[in-house]
């Protein structure tokens, strides 16, 4: 192949990635809005996405740039006070959003990562609860499916470099595209027919939980900490009418989409109060946006009594202090077989190593895990065990040692993982 047709190729591929984000991640609706957030530095792509969207019938799209570079100067530099502050526009924005169900289409990939690894992670709580607090409306619609969302990622050559350091920039960047194309599903014959059967083989695993009427699920890992103990040996209690929920969603006027484009888990959500045991993550993760590794939680009766971090032990301070932060709200099960994981690489990035093995997220849950939330008020949701909180952070704990035992409500158990992998019986 050519140069110039090798360029051509990865062209067509990124066009067909656009399309694919549009019409199967998203499924965008004819006349419907859309609002997309990215990274300046992602604006060619940007724009493919912009344009996919209007030949699928948007009535209209807005894109919300980010730039943390600004972002990082006022975590620095503004005024203790006004790290309170979100503008009444951005909140109409969002209001606007809400009400006319925008689809939403988040990309990530830093074009600086680590930028905020030194600032201090109590001013990144106080401005990340404000504008959590502030649109928490709109957080709240998005978690109960409103409307369509779905969050994808683009390399950058810094993410690029840490995920591949051993490889000049322009290699670096070339194979993590290869690696996120391929795990799209962008690789096979047909990435849409690949996307429906990927969406059904999940759906059996969530079909087998719904059956066997799983209320709760014990990971255990029996290799030998330091102090003898198992490594993990975590019970992660359910609602008393779980929901377990696979690829893809379907929103509240019906439109399917894929709200993470790669995505591999089954998920639910746990009762606030029933999760016992103690666990140790396996990769690093990014809570207030700063880098948290090699970390110990230990729980009683729902809440963390004690943790800590080989590295962000301090971060991990201050973003329990956040309001729910110290209660499960999502529990998923990921197989170790997932095309992320055998990539072999760690990502540094959420959205793909949550998707390579089994993760929890501290705070607030998504209503769709447990059956008939989204008629509950707030309250009447937290009293049937549903967390609330003003941040969610996903945090990855699964290995190939690991085994998980769900608990059924008749009072029996099912092997659910072994060795990190899905029994058979699971998968159908």
């Amino acid at each position: 192949m050519t140069m110039t047709s090798h360029t051509s190729h990865f062209d067509d591929q990124k066009r067909r990635y656009a399309e694919l984000l549009i019409k199967v991640g998203l499924n965008l609706q004819p006349n419907q809005c859309l609002t997309i957030t990215s990274e300046i530095v992602h604006r060619d792509f940007v724009q493919l996405a912009v344009a996919e969207a209007y030949r699928a019938g948007a009535k209209y799209v807005h894109v919300d740039w980010g730039d943390p570079l600004s972002a990082k100067a006022r975590l620095l530099n503004s005024a203790e006070d006004t790290l309170d502050y979100v503008p009444e526009w951005v909140i109409g924005q969002f209001r606007e959003y809400t009400n006319d169900r925008w689809a939403r289409l988040s990309l990530t990939g830093e074009e600086f990562p680590g930028i905020f690894d030194d600032a201090d992670p109590a001013r990144m709580r106080r401005a990340g609860v404000a504008r959590a607090r502030q649109l928490r409306f709109y957080s709240e619609a998005m978690m109960s499916m409103q409307m369509q969302w779905c969050v994808a990622a683009l390399p950058t050559p810094n993410w690029a470099r840490k995920v591949f350091p051993e490889l000049p920039d322009d290699e670096a960047v070339s194979k993590l595209w290869s690696l996120i194309l391929q795990t799209v599903r962008l690789d096979q014959p047909d990435p849409v027919a690949a996307w429906r059967e990927h969406d059904r083989r999940l759906q059996r695993i969530v079909n087998f939980m719904a059956e066997r009427q799983v209320r709760a699920v014990r990971f255990l890992d029996s290799t030998a900490a330091e102090d003898g103990k198992p490594a993990t040996d975590l019970t992660i209690g359910l609602t008393d009418a779980p929901v377990w929920v696979a690829a893809g969603n379907d929103t509240a006027v019906g439109a399917r989409c894929f709200p993470n484009m790669p995505t591999e888990e089954v998920f639910t959500t746990p009762h606030r109060l029933r999760t016992n045991g103690y666990v140790r993550t396996s990769k690093p993760g990014f809570p207030l946006q700063r880098e948290v590794d090699g970390a110990y939680f230990r729980f009683e009766n729902g809440e963390l009594a004690e943790f800590r971090a080989r590295k962000g032990e301090d971060t991990l301070a201050q973003f329990f202090q956040i309001n729910g932060a110290r209660h499960l709200g999502e529990v998923a099960l990921v197989d170790v077989r997932s095309p992320i994981n055998k990539a072999g690489v760690l990502f540094y990035n959420t959205l793909f190593d949550e998707n390579a093995v089994c993760h929890f997220a501290f705070g607030k849950a998504y209503a769709e895990g447990m059956a008939g939330a989204d008629a509950l008020s707030s309250e009447q949701r937290v009293e049937a065990g549903v967390n609330e909180s003003d941040t969610h952070c996903d945090l990855m704990i699964g290995t190939p040692t690991m085994d998980v035992i769900g608990h059924c409500a008749d009072g029996s158990q099912v092997t659910l993982m072994e060795r990190g992998e899905f029994v058979p019986a699971v998968v159908g």
